[in-house]
């Protein structure tokens, strides 16, 4: 079809020259560039061409809101960790294309809370001298997850996905007490408590190819997660997720004719 428009448009355009000048160009001529420009690689494929059975590897960069039915009603009096005061996390995902339209993934994250540590109590003289009485906390979430995102077919590099990732979260938290005096030295009592909580997490974002070999992508969503005891002052990891990745496309990509 391509072939034809453009034999049309030489031969109007020829037309025109003959009209105008006795020196014209020859068929052969014509026809040997139209050979030329069909055999010229495209410079501009379209995004479901150029990632179709490619791997993809990215950085993501999130956030994870645990919902209000999600949280304890009592905060963490064992290990004193507060999950519901950190949401943020990073972590790597690798992909491949099974099709133009169909990619599956793998990914892992990581949320670490930072230690906190807390005097509740300094008194100098008395029996033991000096006393000082403290505690502190810690804790983090591993998430590694399976999946897989369906591409609408709406634009050439940009293009909207419907996903979902299944997979699992484990809570590790760690806190108690201590203290120290001159007489006893120093003393302390902690305790780590760890959590497992499988999960589905429904994924709508949006693709976009910044060239051939870099992609960025986002998504929000929805996980919803097992239940189990207050850990972190949360019985669950569940609630609103969104998620910033930068992908880079490894292999040699297929181009559309």
């Amino acid at each position: 079809m391509r072939r034809i428009l453009v034999l049309l448009a030489l031969q109007l355009t020829l037309g025109s020259l003959m009209a105008q000048n006795s020196d014209y160009i020859p068929f052969s001529e014509a026809f040997k560039s139209i050979e030329e420009l069909e055999k010229r690689p495209f410079l501009i494929d379209s995004l479901r061409g150029v990632y179709k059975t490619r791997w993809t590897i990215g950085l993501e960069y999130g956030q994870r809101f645990v919902s209000n039915s999600s949280r304890s009603n009592l905060p963490d009096t064992i290990t004193l960790t507060d999950f519901t005061s950190k949401s943020s996390f990073i972590g790597l995902e690798g992909g491949y294309f099974l099709s133009e339209d169909i990619q599956v993934f793998l990914a892992m994250d990581f949320m670490s809370l930072p230690k906190n540590q807390t005097i509740t109590s300094l008194t100098i003289g008395g029996p033991n001298g000096i006393q000082a009485e403290g505690s502190g906390s810690g804790g983090a979430m591993v998430n590694v997850g399976i999946g897989g995102k369906y591409f609408f077919n709406i634009g050439v590099f940009t293009r909207i996905y419907s996903g979902l990732k299944l997979g699992i979260i484990k809570a590790v938290a760690e806190g108690g007490s201590g203290g120290f005096t001159l007489t006893q030295g120093q003393y302390q009592q902690t305790i780590r408590q760890s959590r497992n909580y499988n999960y589905g997490n429904i994924l709508f974002g949006i693709a976009h190819r910044l060239s051939p070999k870099l992609m960025i992508d986002f998504n929000m969503g929805y996980l919803h997660a097992s239940r189990s005891k207050n850990l972190g002052g949360i019985i669950s990891p569940g609630g609103i997720t969104s998620t910033l990745a930068l992908q880079f496309i490894i292999g040699k990509g297929n181009r559309v004719r």
